[in-house]
């Protein structure tokens, strides 16, 4: 603790800030001293000038961190020249960083399709989400028979997964009940025999998923899947958006 106060010191004096402070309350002092002579002359109020003096004292704080902040000498009021110099270095650092477009690297992405009461829909995530009918569910059912989060869709390790969540009614992937299985390019998901089946379509990294980003509306989307009127969706044959 010592040392940083000896430290922030030792910079306040480099950068010259005592004597800025010091050159500062010395010329409030002399205008001070000068203005109650002034203030008689004119008929100033006292109480004006004692406003005016506060309000000078108060601004101190202001004159120590421009005087931190900027070099005041013959030249004019500069930058201090170690700032100007560390955001110069800061800035090379920046340039000489990989630059990284969206999608270039990681798993890249999954698009959810269904089809149901509203017709045919596409969402595009590129982050982990979960199925089911709860509010914070991105892939939410308006089903009494899904569970409140009834499934997971998450990448690990350059892959994409989906993971049943314990629901009651289970978590087919093609013909399959799952517990936890990678997904493939393209996959059918079933979290109810009677609800839509999503199609779940992986979306490479690199120029797929930035062409696929363009295309979907960005932010955190939600697909709000709704029962076919009428209709029973396990039966229903789906034509997908491509």
């Amino acid at each position: 603790m010592a040392s940083k106060l000896t430290e922030l010191i030792a910079e306040a004096k480099r950068r010259r800030v005592f004597r800025t402070a010091g050159v500062y309350l010395v010329a409030v002092w002399g205008v001070s001293s000068g203005g109650v002579d002034v203030a008689g002359v004119l008929g100033v109020p006292e109480h004006v000038l004692r406003i005016s003096m506060i309000g000078a004292v108060a601004f101190l704080p202001v004159v120590v961190l421009l005087a931190w902040m900027f070099d005041i000498g013959r030249g004019g009021i500069v930058r201090d020249p170690q700032d100007l110099e560390a955001e110069r270095r800061a800035e090379q650092e920046l340039a000489a960083m990989p630059t990284i477009l969206g999608g270039e690297e990681g798993p890249g992405a999954v698009i959810v399709r269904w089809q149901d009461g509203q017709g045919e829909n596409a969402c595009l995530y590129v982050d982990e989400f979960f199925v089911g009918r709860g509010t914070d569910c991105r892939v939410r059912y308006y089903d009494p028979l899904v569970s409140r989060r009834h499934a997971r869709v998450f990448p690990e390790d350059g892959s994409w997964f989906i993971e049943d969540l314990g629901s009651r009614n289970g978590t087919r992937l093609g013909d399959a009940k799952i517990e936890r299985a990678a997904l493939a390019d393209s996959n059918e998901v079933r979290v109810n025999d009677e609800g839509p089946v999503l199609q779940v379509d992986l979306v490479r990294s690199g120029t797929d998923t930035q062409t696929a980003l363009a295309r979907f509306p960005p932010g955190q989307p939600t697909s709000h899947v709704r029962l076919a009127s009428g209709s029973n969706a396990s039966t229903r044959s789906a034509t997908w958006k491509k």
